[in-house]
């Protein structure tokens, strides 16, 4: 009899295990890579912290709502917003051991680092998504087949730029642009979209020998030739875009021109951030505009409020400032890109097909079955296949115009389709009342030069006058000493030609320098 019992206990026993064995296969890992940027690259730190804190609350969400069916284990590596490590990032990432499988990877952010590894993607038929590499470049389905992405590319960027220059009547660019071929592209696809409506200047950029990102005495030199009422644009890298202003700050620059339209300026600025950002430059800074991705903020859309929800609720670091209007650095680009392919992979498993690498390459790129078209932290995602990028007839292109303010960059303007609409007032920098910025002003310097001068001038001219009238009067008292020359001499020295001391009162010319001050 217990020969029996032990016999059904085994029965059991083994039937548990096939059971728990079954359970496992039918829930089922795949890796999802992450080509993160860190924190000692173009991209500031806190920028870095924020997104890299994004695609993980986006994973976790999204798992939790999984369970039962699969889960996504992230696989992360950082790409330094750099050619070569970016390259090196995916050839790790891709290495035939990983377990689980990578079925595609989110990233990089930047467009250098995303044109070496998208070739390595490409050689290994493994799909890449990023959430805010723009460059052009990456549209060329002939270098670039296997690269998509959640953002528009720099054509829209460019033509969203090209919207505001023509709603303000801005006659007159300088582009400021780097030796990186991300900068130097959209610095290129401005210029081509500007055309004829205004007349513009570039300027190429380099490093500097003291670890500046840009070369100040070029910098200099460019803002030289800028006059009060033109734009300049800097077609940069983030923190480059920082590193302009802070150098156009201490060459008293920085309210020359009337404005600065940085397309990175406003996802590197954030005027809150001590750690990076100096309250004097956020002074001087004040008004200053910009183009940024518009994108999802906290509270205003029930598909991204989660995400913010569970982000806080964790109190995990970067989570982005709270309030309407101040989310601005693609982080609902990135949550997207993180859903678009949880959203295929539930479409392939309801169509009973394998998920593969190529089955996710195939719905990304239209040719197969499980196509995305969902509502997104940013509207409608869906990718063109001719390009790669989202899908312009899914959802508009669509860029908001934004202002500095001391806490957060405030939307004046909506850019759709290249149209400027609802435009709001701007005031200039310089024109804040409360403005607090007290730093160099070469018009008061040489306004200061000019009194210290003429009231030094006034007094020799004096001091001489009277010595001249004094020596006179004494010479005239010994007339054995005059000649009717001398007379003639001095009579034409002391007396007519020092009317033309009124001459100095053009130095009231100069006061138009306040008038200028007041007005940039």
């Amino acid at each position: 009899m217990a020969r029996n019992w032990s016999s059904v206990a085994a029965l059991i026993v083994a039937f548990l295990c096939m059971c728990a064995r079954d359970g496992k296969a039918q829930s089922t890992n795949y890796s999802l890579g992450f080509l993160a940027p860190s924190p000692d690259s173009v991209i500031p730190a806190s920028l870095s912290i924020e997104w890299n804190s994004a695609f993980k609350v986006a994973l976790e969400v999204m798992n939790s709502e999984r369970t039962k069916s699969y889960q996504f284990i992230e696989s992360r590596h950082n790409t330094e917003c750099d050619w070569q490590i970016g390259q090196q990032a995916a050839e790790t990432l891709l290495r035939p051991a990983t377990v689980p499988p990578v079925i595609g990877a989110v990233g990089p952010a930047c467009s250098d680092a995303a044109m070496s590894a998208g070739r390595v993607f490409y050689e290994q038929q493994y799909p890449l998504l990023s959430f805010s590499a723009t460059s052009e470049v990456l549209s060329n389905r002939a270098n670039f087949p296997t690269f998509f992405r959640t953002v528009f590319s720099d054509r829209y960027q460019a033509a969203a730029i090209v919207a505001t220059v023509k709603q303000l009547n801005i006659k007159r660019l300088t582009v400021l642009t780097t030796q990186q071929y991300y900068s130097m592209n959209l610095g290129s696809e401005i210029v081509a979209a500007v055309g004829t409506l205004a007349t513009v200047n570039t300027y190429l950029l380099h490093h500097s020998a003291d670890n500046s990102t840009i070369d100040a005495t070029e910098l200099g030199a460019a803002l030289d030739t800028v006059g009060k009422d033109e734009f300049v644009i800097m077609a940069v890298q983030p923190i480059q875009a920082y590193d302009i202003w802070r150098a156009a700050l201490k060459l008293d620059k920085i309210r020359w021109p009337f404005w600065y339209l940085g397309t990175d300026g406003t996802t590197a600025f954030d005027p809150i951030d001590t750690n990076l950002t100096d309250p004097t430059l956020v002074n001087a800074l004040q008004g200053e505009i910009g183009v940024s991705p518009h994108g999802s903020d906290i509270y205003n859309n029930p598909a991204c409020e989660k995400f913010y929800t569970y982000w806080k609720a964790q109190n995990y670091p970067g989570f982005p400032s709270e309030g309407k209007n101040r989310t601005r650095s693609y982080v609902p680009h990135l949550i997207d890109a993180v859903q678009t392919y949880f959203f295929i992979v539930d479409n392939l498993i309801k169509a009973k097909i394998n998920v593969t690498k190529e089955s996710v390459f195939q719905a990304l790129n239209g040719s197969g079955p499980a196509a995305v078209n969902f509502k997104g932290c940013t509207g409608m995602v869906s990718f063109d296949p001719s390009t790669g990028s989202r899908s312009v007839v899914a959802e508009v292109p669509n860029y908001d115009l934004v202002s500095l303010t001391p806490s957060y960059w405030e939307v004046k303007g909506d850019i759709k389709n290249g149209t400027l609409l609802n435009l709001q007032l701007l005031k200039p920098p310089g024109s804040y009342s409360d403005s607090a910025y007290t730093g160099p002003n070469p018009n008061a310097k040489t306004k200061a030069w000019i009194i210290a001068g003429t009231l030094i001038g006034a007094f020799a001219l004096l001091v001489l006058v009277g010595g001249i009238v004094f020596w006179r009067r004494r010479k005239r008292n010994h007339p054995a000493v005059r000649s009717e020359s001398m007379r003639r001499i001095m009579d034409f020295v002391g007396g007519s030609s020092f009317r033309g001391s009124d001459s100095f009162r053009g130095a009231d010319s100069f006061r138009g320098a306040d008038d200028f001050r007041s007005t940039t």
